[in-house]
């Protein structure tokens, strides 16, 4: 029975959540946490398997990032003003239960007030929110557990692993490791010229020779150049630096790390001057 529900949105606040969710495995035990894209099997019944694991749980974790509240459907209304959003039926159905509701502000987010909300969320602007600032972020964090133990009390504490488990686990995944970067070596640069789409709708189009790249970033809604500028590739890493096109002294860099399959582009970047971070993720078309 988990008793702790991370609540995000998909194409909000993915890999923040897999952090957390990650974060607070290791704190209070895998059976205590869930979250959507682990803990629902193929063929269940979500809405059936959501429903009970809100249930059962004791705190909810509202993932919050700067796209939660303009999220909208295909029809142009706020995701959060339908009664059929799932993120709105967790807190909604959390909030009623008197279930803790702790908002977790990721990636410069700012908290949502009463009148952002709907009805039945507007409970939720009154709760003291967390931040969790990657600056910071193993403080934050044990901060957010400390507080989740508060309310699950002192007796919860994660299933030791078997002994022997860490040296054979440590063991498979270096030769994992050596013989990855091995065939990296042997092959050459990863290819990874072609499109890159971003979950909000923007993209990246990418040209490479060898390990040097070209790219620009395609706005989703106006459909221009609105960054563009280099990259490197570094084993399975990208280091990248962008200009904004319409912002004199504006520019974004970060380093992105490749999936196993070469189809997913993963890190942190900083948009500067103002040093505003994000974590992005960007899938192959």
């Amino acid at each position: 029975m988990a008793r702790i529900f991370v609540s995000y949105r998909r194409e909000d606040t993915t890999g923040f959540a897999g952090r957390i969710n990650d974060e607070l495995e290791r704190r209070f035990g895998e059976v205590e946490v869930f979250r959507d894209v682990d803990d629902i099997a193929s063929g269940e019944d979500f809405v059936e398997r959501l429903d009970r694991a809100l249930q059962d749980c004791r705190v909810l974790i509202a993932v919050i990032g700067r796209n939660w509240l303009a999220a909208s459907n295909a029809q142009g209304t706020g995701r959060l003003h339908d009664t059929d959003d799932f993120v709105r039926r967790e807190i909604s159905a959390a909030l009623a239960d008197d279930v803790r509701v702790i908002p977790v502000l990721v990636g410069g987010a700012r908290m949502p007030t009463e009148a952002d909300l709907p009805d039945d969320l507007k409970l939720l602007a009154r709760r003291q929110a967390h931040e969790l600032a990657d600056s910071r972020w193993d403080y934050d964090i044990g901060r957010l557990g400390d507080l989740i133990q508060e309310t699950l009390g002192p007796g919860t504490k994660p299933k030791p692993a078997a002994k022997w488990r860490w040296p054979v686990a440590a063991a498979v995944i270096g030769l994992v490791i050596a013989a990855l970067v091995q065939w990296r070596f042997a092959l050459g640069p990863p290819e990874l010229e072609g499109t890159w789409d971003f979950p909000n709708g923007s993209h990246w189009i990418v040209e490479q020779a060898d390990r040097d790249l070209t790219i620009q970033e395609v706005h989703y809604d106006s459909s221009e150049v609105w960054k563009k500028g280099k990259g490197t590739i570094d084993g399975d890493s990208l280091r990248f630096k962008l200009l904004l096109v319409f912002q004199r002294g504006y520019y974004t860099e970060g380093e992105l790390r490749l999936s196993g399959d070469g189809r997913q582009l993963r890190g942190v970047t900083v948009t500067h001057p103002r040093n505003t971070q994000d974590e992005v993720v960007l899938t192959k078309r």
